[in-house]
């Protein structure tokens, strides 16, 4: 059954980045993205590659691999190299602290 965990405070995530994170057992990327928080499988689904240290830009995350832009709303992927969707999941801000459920 799926559950928050608590992954670090908000405060520590500047707007346009992201911050790779092992929670309940599963790979996550929480990124700020226009101010807004979004966690994602940190797996691209072209090649596997992490997706951590993508460039984010809008609401997408460019995989470092290749460039595979991900839509980090819901994981739907852009262009030619893959039509697989990635994993997200929800994210609350409690006390400060960002949490997610995996």
């Amino acid at each position: 059954m799926p559950e928050y965990y608590a992954a670090f405070p908000a405060a520590e995530l500047a707007n346009n980045t992201s911050r790779p994170i092992e929670l309940g057992g599963k790979k996550v990327l929480v990124c700020r993205a226009s101010n807004e928080l979004y966690a994602v499988e940190n797996r691209c689904s072209h090649q596997e590659a992490e997706l951590a240290g993508g460039r984010i830009r809008g609401c997408f995350i460019s995989c470092p691999l290749h460039g595979v832009r991900f839509n980090l709303k819901d994981g739907e992927p852009m262009g030619q190299l893959t039509r697989v969707a990635i994993p997200t999941y929800p994210v609350r801000v409690v006390d400060e602290v960002i949490e997610v459920e995996v």
